[in-house]
């Protein structure tokens, strides 16, 4: 069961590392599936795109001619990636997930999207906590949301929002130690 274990992680890593990496104007889009210009057939590997002095600006995954992921990478010496978009294997070219990467390689933002590339959840974090979270239907804040302090664990702001309405108590905890709560509905002050 170990040989067969280890053989299988070998086969595996070598398919990774064996991945073919070719130019964006190598490859070509027809109905949402990415072929190969050379043989026209569907592309598995990652098409990137340089600037003239060679650094990786952006790359695309494939897998069978369907887009899994894509990097945008800052400009400096080193490659790190700034943006990784993530897309719905089941539906081509819908976005699934945006990650968003300080430049020390920390996530600070990710965007979740529905099957259908709906907006539904932005969450932002500091030294690895999160730090806010809020959820939507699309552009509007639609559900909760909140903030919380730098070590991730109090709550210091709280707010339901029916689309892109304050709806219900709005609380709120100042540096201060001070507490505020606000009645809404339907976007207007209550009390």
């Amino acid at each position: 069961m170990r040989h067969i274990l280890i053989l299988l992680m070998l086969l595996t890593f070598n398919k990774l590392i064996s991945q073919e990496k070719i130019g964006m104007k190598e490859t070509y889009n027809d109905n949402n599936l990415v072929y190969k210009v050379s043989n026209d057939q569907l592309f598995t590997g990652i098409a990137q795109s340089h600037r003239n002095n060679g650094h990786l600006v952006y790359e695309e995954e494939y897998k069978n001619g369907i887009i899994l992921s894509s990097n945008l990478y800052y400009n400096g010496k080193e490659i790190r990636v700034s943006n990784k978009t993530i897309y719905n294997p089941n539906n081509p070219f819908i976005v699934s997930k945006e990650i968003k990467y300080h430049l020390d390689g920390e996530i600070f933002e990710t965007t979740t999207y529905n099957e259908d590339g709906i907006k539904i959840l932005v969450e932002q974090f500091k030294n690895g906590k999160l730090i806010y979270s809020c959820q939507y239907s699309g552009k509007k804040k639609h559900g909760l949301e909140l903030g919380y302090a730098e070590d991730g664990k109090k709550l210091k702001y709280r707010c339901e929002f029916i689309n892109g309405k304050k709806n219900g108590t709005e609380y709120c905890l100042k540096d201060d130690g001070t507490e505020t709560k606000k009645e809404y509905q339907n976007g207007k002050k209550i009390k």
